[in-house]
């Protein structure tokens, strides 16, 4: 078990129980997974991707459909799930998909077959419901603000804000 680092932020890692929680649920290894699960308060129940940050996993709920793609940093009190419990008609699927990079912050819920493009950042307690482009910022209910991560990234290192 090596310690990985967030490419965007050295200072986001995993702790080594942290570690041992998603070693044990990429090997399939139910019971001390669900114990580890149990005592951490959280639940995730999709494929584990290789690099997966959970730098405070304290009541992390993933559904069992959802995606998660490389280099996802979930907070605390995350959810991601089903919008409606039995789906809509015609539709393939029913939870959200992670693309590479985004950052989900506390207590936030991404709930429907959206798409949460790279690299986009989802604020504290943000509820998302509709797809979110690459490289966004959202905030509270679908508010998508207009300035880019990217941008905002360049802007903090410029020591603007």
């Amino acid at each position: 078990m090596s310690k990985l680092v967030y490419s965007k932020n050295p200072y986001i890692r995993n702790s080594r129980a942290v570690e041992l929680w998603l070693f044990f649920m990429r090997r399939e290894w139910s019971k001390p997974a669900n114990l580890l699960g149990y005592i951490l308060g959280s639940q995730i129940a999709c494929k584990i991707p290789a690099r997966l940050f959970l730098p405070h996993p304290f009541g992390i709920v993933v559904s069992s459909e959802s995606v998660l793609f490389d280099d996802v940093v979930l907070l605390q009190q995350v959810t991601l799930g089903a919008r409606y419990p039995y789906g809509k008609i015609g539709q393939k699927r029913r939870e959200p998909e992670l693309r590479q990079g985004v950052y989900v912050g506390p207590g936030a819920r991404i709930l429907g077959a959206v798409t949460v493009g790279d690299y986009s950042v989802i604020g504290a307690n943000a509820v998302v419901t509709e797809d979110v482009p690459p490289y966004s910022i959202i905030v509270g209910h679908n508010k998508i603000l207009k300035m880019k991560s990217t941008e905002l990234e360049q802007r903090i290192l410029a020591g603007e804000i």
